[in-house]
């Protein structure tokens, strides 16, 4: 089969994963409000004569194109940090998928190919050649990988498989192009273990491999050697366009040798001259056995800081780059014995490192003695991981495992291996449906972990991990907190990750690390990453020093000196967890008598060691339970005791006792909390309560730390909880008069009939819930969206019903049944009088339209 040019080939690639697809648009399944989403901005932004992406010609489109950015910041054709990382266009120590929850792009550019900036990048001269460099890396690892095994992708190219792709088996042709677009879907290595394993996967949307492979496949292509030149040696085909031109565009030329030293040291080398050359060569593992210091040359080609790994082991130095499966051992040569008239380095930050290692610059020789010149390790675990093997991984330096919220106990194991070709190893297995992907961490086994190397989501994923661990998760007693004590012995240092605007230094946030000194707020950061709330949360001394704490052990990280009233929030940094960002700016709000101090309400908290409360005269009838300032998911106790009602919580211990009260004469909708507290993480459980009976309450007015570009934080979400007592769900709604009904569909699951007269639905916010209306009247009956903004609500047609979605919301739908989005008008939608959402030119009223809504 053919279906065009590798040209064409590149164009629909790029639409589809840019989102900028004339044909979807103009069949109106793409619409103008998510270009301006993609665009950050609207049309007239751009082109100020325009008045609709419609008017733009073909080269303004595919412009566009490749300055699209979704909702994890990946760009174009969809870019992301690692892999241009990978193609050495870029650096960072925590980038997506490595502590960041999308691509933040506050990293450096390494000016590879004349682009020194994202807006640099969000070219088509940039990203046409990144794109056939990113083809032929990806061709590269397969081609390694399948000659492993005595195979190669002639091997595959041309034949018709069967997977099983969520339970139904899927016929695909194996084809160029298709291989290369299934590798920009899901990387070399879940492409690589499809063909040897066929293992299908999905990206971070659920689009499955096998859709590109389908989608893309059959196009005109570069052979497959042809293909890797393109990244090994920078030649392009012929075919250097992109877009809907005539083909060949104007590259950055390639910048001339320089006549003095190049890059970093002082050794002058190229990669013609120089005597070992470090770059990207998957599965390579390289001994130099006669490397002579005095004469001899290394040249570390596009390789960061964070992709590198450099130690000294028994007498020999290891460059190794740890993800890509490689080392290159330098046999006989210590850390002590280079100099950097050793070294040409091409990155930058990986300068840095290698050279303040070496000769009498070097702190530490190598992989004994205290390691500082370990780069953090934290590595993401999700149902969407590839399986891989993992080097470098070290447990006593305080690496992390994240294990992400979508993996649960059933589809999770842990067990430690040895005596293999790896040697000893642990292992952890993912499995979904009857897909099941190893991921291999080598160089230790289970005794060398413990739970501080983990942040766990889920508690039944921490049974099993204590379990093999064989550590129990220790619980002090009642009415204490774990002990704090002081550690900046200098054994496990704080590391620093960067700089800040100010000059200062961006300590890394690690429970597990020393004592954090000489911190200087408004200058210096505490830098969290994309860490977990379920690993990490902030806590107060009980002499009022800041805290990073596990809430799992004693392990604690002090800032020592430094109180929640020296700091401002700007001093925490940018935080990638969207519930840690609460949590945080829960504890920072109580400390700086940031929110409401409401005298009927108490106040719970969680952050303060050696604070205990006894509250006399609580009156459970018409007082009120706060969650708003709690500051941690985890370990929340709430028990009946001969004093009264103790809510506490670990790892501080703190406590609060209503005397001569317990949980059965408390009310549910006296007790509030945050959104995600309830409809997430379920805080409201210990008190027996049902998450739809509890008050939701407004956070937005407390501080939160800065969050990834793109990203939001929850919180705005409130309701009134059942202030009567009794069981859920037996409210739906008051009879006004005229026999119209009022009903709130988020309280209400299942089916609802409307009768006569002037019915309205209200949709708020409720997690998950699923509301079925029957005997909506368009020509009476309305919808309330309330404060829902245009954004939160998508609008469908499936099959004869209309379906309301509150988007990020658990799946929360409305569906009218029987009615179809023509039979309504702007008559049939109201939100609260501030509220745009239901006025012409709406986003979600565009969508109406576009489904057959007339607003004339």
């Amino acid at each position: 089969m053919n279906n065009g040019t590798y040209e064409e080939f590149r164009d629909a690639l790029r639409a589809f994963e840019s989102g900028w697809d004339r044909d979807r648009y103009d069949a109106g399944v793409i619409q103008d409000w998510q270009l301006n989403q993609w665009a950050g901005g609207e049309v007239t932004d751009f082109y100020p004569g325009y008045s609709s992406w419609s008017d733009l010609s073909s080269d303004e489109w595919d412009a566009m194109s490749y300055r699209s950015v979704n909702s994890l910041g990946f760009v174009g054709y969809q870019f992301g940090e690692p892999l241009l990382i990978d193609l050495g266009y870029y650096t960072d120590d925590v980038y997506y998928g490595n502590g960041a929850a999308s691509n933040t792009w506050d990293g450096s550019w390494t000016g590879k190919n004349g682009v020194n900036s994202l807006e640099e990048f969000t070219t088509e001269a940039a990203q046409e050649r990144a794109i056939q460099e990113a083809f032929g890396y990806n061709l590269q690892v397969i081609e390694t990988g399948l000659g492993y095994q005595g195979e190669s992708l002639s091997d595959y190219l041309g034949t018709t498989r069967t997977y099983i792709d969520n339970g139904q088996e899927v016929t695909v042709t194996l084809t160029m192009t298709g291989i290369m677009a299934a590798a920009h879907l899901r990387g070399a290595w879940g492409t690589l273990s499809l063909l040897q394993g066929g293992n299908v996967s999905t990206d971070e949307y659920g689009t499955s491999i096998l859709r590109y492979i389908d989608q893309f496949g059959g196009y005109d292509a570069p052979s497959v050697e042809y293909a890797i030149k393109v990244y090994t040696d920078g030649v392009l085909p012929t075919d250097t366009g992109g877009g809907s031109g005539s083909g060949n565009v104007s590259l950055p030329p390639e910048p001339p040798l320089p006549t003095g030293p190049t890059g970093n040291g002082t050794a002058n080398a190229t990669e013609d001259t120089a005597d070992v050359v470090i770059t990207w060569a998957w599965g390579a593992d390289e001994t130099v056995p006669d490397f002579d210091p005095a004469t001899d040359t290394i040249l570390i080609s596009w390789v960061g800081a964070d992709a590198l790994d450099v130690r000294e082991v028994d007498g020999s130095v290891v460059i190794a780059i740890p993800s890509n499966n490689q080392s290159t051992t330098l046999s006989g040569v210590t850390l002590a014995d280079l100099s950097p008239a050793n070294f040409t380095i091409l990155d930058s930050t990986a300068a840095t490192e290698v050279l303040s290692m070496v000769g009498s610059y070097g702190t530490n020789p190598g992989g004994g003695g205290n390691g500082h010149n370990h780069q953090h390790m934290h590595v993401t675990l999700s149902l969407a991981s590839d399986a891989q093997l993992i080097d470098g991984f070290m447990p006593a330096m305080g690496d992390v495992i994240e294990i992400g919220p979508d993996i649960s106990a059933d589809g999770f194991a842990i067990f430690g291996e040895s005596g293999d070709a790896l040697g000893q190893t642990v292992r952890i297995e993912l499995t979904e449906g009857n897909v099941t992907k190893q991921i291999i961490f080598t160089g230790f086994g289970l005794a060398d972990l413990d739970l501080g190397n983990f942040s766990i989501t889920d508690q039944a994923v921490l049974n099993e991990i204590s379990s093999a661990l064989g550590q129990i998760v220790v619980t002090p007693g009642v009415g204490e907190g774990y002990e704090l004590s002081y550690d900046a012995d200098g054994s496990n240092p704080p590391a620093a990750t960067g700089t800040t605007d100010s000059g200062g230094v961006k300590f890394r946030a690690d429970s597990n690390a020393d004592d954090i000194t000489g911190f200087r707020p408004g200058v210096d950061q505490l830098d969290f990453g994309g860490t977990s709330v379920h690993g990490m949360i902030v806590t107060k001394s009980s002499t009022g020093e800041i805290v990073i704490d596990s809430p799992w052990s004693d392990a604690a990280q002090i800032v020592q000196g430094i109180t929640y009233q020296d700091v401002t929030i700007n001093d925490f940094g940018l935080v990638g967890n969207e519930h840690f960002r609460q949590d945080m700016g829960a504890v920072v709000s109580w400390e700086q008598g940031v929110g409401p101090r409401n005298a009927d309400t108490i106040y719970v908290r969680s952050h303060e060691y050696g604070v205990h409360e006894v509250i006399d005269g609580f009156d459970p009838a018409t007082m009120k339970v706060s969650f708003l300032y709690f500051g941690t998911r985890e370990r929340l106790s709430v028990e009946d005791s001969n004093e009264g009602l103790v809510i506490s919580s670990l790892p501080t211990g703190q406590s609060i006792t209503l005397t001569g009260v317990s949980k059965a004469d408390l009310i549910p909708g006296l007790v509030e909390f945050h959104h995600d507290q309830v409809m997430e993480d379920n805080l409201e459980a210990p008190f027996g309560f049902d998450q739809t009976d509890v008050t939701l309450v407004d956070r937005t007015i407390l501080l939160t730390p800065e969050a990834p570009v793109g990203a939001t934080t929850d919180g705005h979400q409130t309701r009134t909880g059942d202030l009567t007592g009794s069981s859920s769900g037996t409210d739906n709604g008051g009879v006004t008069d005229g026999g119209s009904t009022d009903i709130d569909v988020d309280q209400t699951a299942g089916a609802v009939s409307f009768g006569i007269g002037a019915d309205v639905a209200e949709l708020n916010w409720d997690w998950g819930v699923k509301t079925e209306i029957t005997g909506f009247n368009a020509t009476e009956d309305v919808l309330d969206f309330n404060s829902l903004s245009e954004g939160d609500v998508s609008v469908s047609e499936i099959g004869a019903d209309l379906v309301f979605e509150v988007v990020g919301n658990g799946g929360h739908t409305v569906t009218l049944q029987d009615i179809q989005a023509e039979d309504l008008n702007l008559g049939n939608l109201t939100a609260d009088d501030w509220n745009s959402i239901d006025e012409a030119n709406s986003a979600l009223v565009s969508q109406l339209e576009a489904l057959g809504m007339s607003i004339a």
